[in-house]
């Protein structure tokens, strides 16, 4: 074990620096063999992910001591602000291992220095054996990395107050009258909601029991009108309405596409039947728009707030519509994986039965800028 030991903590040293978008942290564990050795594997699988930015082991004991906490106590939750913000980390990853029925287990609890909440808790068997406590350790990892993007809210863009032409001239019929319209500043979702944050979400209004956390970045797919709405809600937001969607799409200059007038292609978009799924959210940078709001075109399509009508533009109000009052269908707008690039196209409409989800819808939300 010895040598496995001294060959993880060289891994580690050589691994890359952070980039910018990854969350600091510090993993924090109490003292012993076995300890040490559950904690290098966790570091490294932790690291490994692309996930976390860690801090150096050296630099945590060195603040520990500087704080004068006892090892004994360096797990204690009441020392997670202190040492948290004296290592400039978003998070403490607290790892205990101990003892359950003559087996080892290993217990991480991640606390957010902001609010010195626990916000997960994980806990693996190790068993008794290295290969037992490797395999152990990878398991708790995984899930840690498959839930990172739940540990931090949801990231958005503002799009500022402005006016556009809607539709278009050149589309199919229900994308006419081409009619400007104006819009109040509001905030909408940098990427899709994800497959793990819909999961969890589920868990939580007791829908389900446990997290499927097979392809968990990956967008929410199979997601009904009704269950889109209600998640929104739960983050104290709302489906952007089909107005703020296409304004965000299209800018003020009035793109063609999310990210300009260059033809959808597979370095912007994932259309056309290309794969038989969607790519993980923000895959594609390139197909971003210059505002930074990715997968707008292609990947799934999404579910907007309104009721769809063929003819709803020909009476749609100047400012801020929100659609008919009634239909029997939902707007979806942005094409999907499977659609051809003609319905990536900003302007373009898809509507949908609400009450059914299907495999190349998603969503992401909105609300309105609060100044």
């Amino acid at each position: 074990m010895h040598c496995f030991f001294s060959g993880l903590l060289a891994l580690l040293s050589a691994m890359p620096l952070c980039a910018i978008n990854q969350m600091q942290i510090a993993v924090v564990a109490d003292k012993g063999p076995q300890a040490d050795y559950a904690q290098a594997l966790l570091e490294a699988e932790l690291q490994q992910s692309g996930q976390f930015a860690l801090v150096e082991r050296e630099k945590i004991t060195e603040t520990i001591k500087e704080l004068s906490f006892q090892q004994s106590g360096v797990t204690d939750q009441t020392n997670a602000v202190a040492i948290g913000r004296h290592l400039n980390v978003h998070k403490i990853f607290f790892a205990q291992t101990h003892r359950v029925g003559g087996q080892h287990a290993l217990t991480v609890k991640v606390v957010d220095i902001a609010t010195n909440q626990v916000q997960r808790t994980e806990s693996e068997n190790l068993g008794t054996s290295q290969q037992t406590m490797q395999v152990g350790v990878r398991r708790l990892a995984r899930r840690l990395i498959a839930t990172s993007t739940l540990l931090a809210p949801p990231e958005t863009v503002t799009i500022a107050a402005g006016r556009f032409t809607m539709g278009a001239e050149h589309g199919l019929p229900d994308e006419r009258p081409v009619h400007l319209v104006s819009i109040a500043s509001f905030e909408i979702d940098r990427y899709e909601v994800t497959h793990i944050a819909f999961e969890s979400f589920l868990v939580g209004q007791g829908r389900k029991k446990k997290v499927d956390m097979r392809d968990a970045n990956l967008p929410a797919v199979n997601v009904n009108w009704t269950d889109a709405s209600a998640y929104c809600r739960s983050r104290g937001a709302r489906l952007p309405t089909e107005a703020e969607w296409e304004y965000a799409a299209r800018g003020p200059i009035g793109r063609s596409y999310p990210w300009g007038e260059t033809r959808p292609n597979a370095s912007l978009a994932r259309f056309g039947g290309q794969e038989r799924k969607a790519l993980t959210i923000g895959s594609l940078p390139q197909g971003a728009t210059p505002e930074g709001v990715h997968d707008l075109a292609g990947n799934v399509a999404e579910w907007v707030q309104d009721w769809w009508h063929p003819n709803y533009y020909a009476k749609s109000p100047s400012a801020d519509p929100t659609g008919p009052t009634e239909g029997d269908y939902r707007v979806a707008r942005g094409g999907s994986w499977n659609q051809p690039p003609d319905e990536l196209r900003a302007s373009a409409r898809l509507y949908h039965n609400p009450e059914k989800g299907a495999g190349h819808i998603g969503f992401r939300c909105a609300k309105s800028a609060e100044f």
